[in-house]
């Protein structure tokens, strides 16, 4: 009688010690996973140099871009688009809480590099997220990127690199990538080598991205203004492109009412064709993109 109580009273206690321990297990486990996936969520930082005009090669950009990667895939993009774009929304969203209407000023929005990259993983399909007018565009790209390992190595920076080149959408291309970081992945596009691009640059020495900077992150911003977008392969955004690069003010022309294309009439839009003009204008100084050859 003795020992059975003696088990009863000391059942319970062993059954809350276990349980506790369980507990402690399982608590710990997810500590780990936690502190392994945020492991993998990194960002590295690139200074992206380039020339826009190639008749005027004194007249260099510069734009911080971040290459934010996690398990999943990875995201490449202009810092300062993403900065003006999210300082941009709450100054937007404080106009209309306060007055029922949004003026948005020409200055607002700052950074040249206004398109982004994203790639998933574990296939490393890449996609182009761009925007033409008012309409947003994913563009799948399907083209392959083969490189040429060379045996030529040097140190760039606190990493050791080796030498790669590749031809890619009319440019020839040098890269330096380091095995110390074993991401197969870096700037625009580029993926595919034994380790993380820490720089990249063009034979015509127009487009070069050095990496700057390594910081551990939670998770991938995504698009700011949670944009709904369009998707479409290589081919039919080059097209859109040209249509829009020959006629770069139809689609402002146009308005939709009613299910209904109103056109404007001449009389009506003279300044859009100051407008086309002056895009016209800029479009011919930006004349020495990444890619000079596109899918036809």
């Amino acid at each position: 009688m003795e020992e059975l109580v003696k088990e009863n009273i000391l059942k319970p206690k062993q059954e809350n010690s276990h349980k506790i321990k369980m507990k402690l297990i399982a608590a710990l486990s997810l500590l780990i996973i936690g502190i392994s996936a945020n492991a993998q969520n990194k960002r590295f930082s690139y200074e992206y140099k380039f020339i826009p005009d190639s008749t005027n090669i004194s007249d260099v950009k510069t734009e911080i871009m971040n290459l934010d990667v996690t398990a999943e895939g990875s995201k490449f993009y202009s810092y300062t688009v993403y900065n003006s774009d999210s300082i941009m929304k709450v100054d937007l969203e404080k106009q209309l809480s306060a007055t029922g209407a949004i003026n948005i000023k020409s200055d607002m929005r700052k950074g040249l590099v206004q398109y982004s990259i994203s790639k998933k993983y574990p296939k490393y399909e890449v996609f182009l997220h761009n925007r033409i007018l008012s309409d947003f565009y994913k563009v799948s790209d399907e083209r392959p990127i083969e490189w040429k390992i060379s045996s030529e190595k040097q140190k760039i920076g606190e990493w050791m690199t080796q030498k790669a080149e590749t031809d890619f959408a009319g440019r020839h291309w040098i890269a330096w990538f380091t095995t110390d970081i074993p991401i197969q992945d870096g700037p625009y596009k580029f993926h595919g080598l034994p380790g993380l691009i820490v720089r990249l640059e063009d034979q015509t020495k127009s487009h070069l991205f050095s990496l700057q900077g390594v910081k551990n992150i939670n998770s991938i911003p995504g698009d700011v203004f949670g944009a709904k977008e369009i998707a479409v392969n290589s081919k039919q955004y080059s097209k859109l492109l040209r249509d829009y690069e020959n006629d770069p003010t139809k689609g402002l022309k146009q308005m939709q009412m009613g299910g209904v294309t109103m056109i404007m009439k001449d009389g009506q839009n003279n300044h859009m064709k100051d407008q086309e003009g002056r895009l016209k204008a800029a479009m011919k100084k930006n004349n020495n993109k990444i890619e000079l050859n596109t899918a036809k």
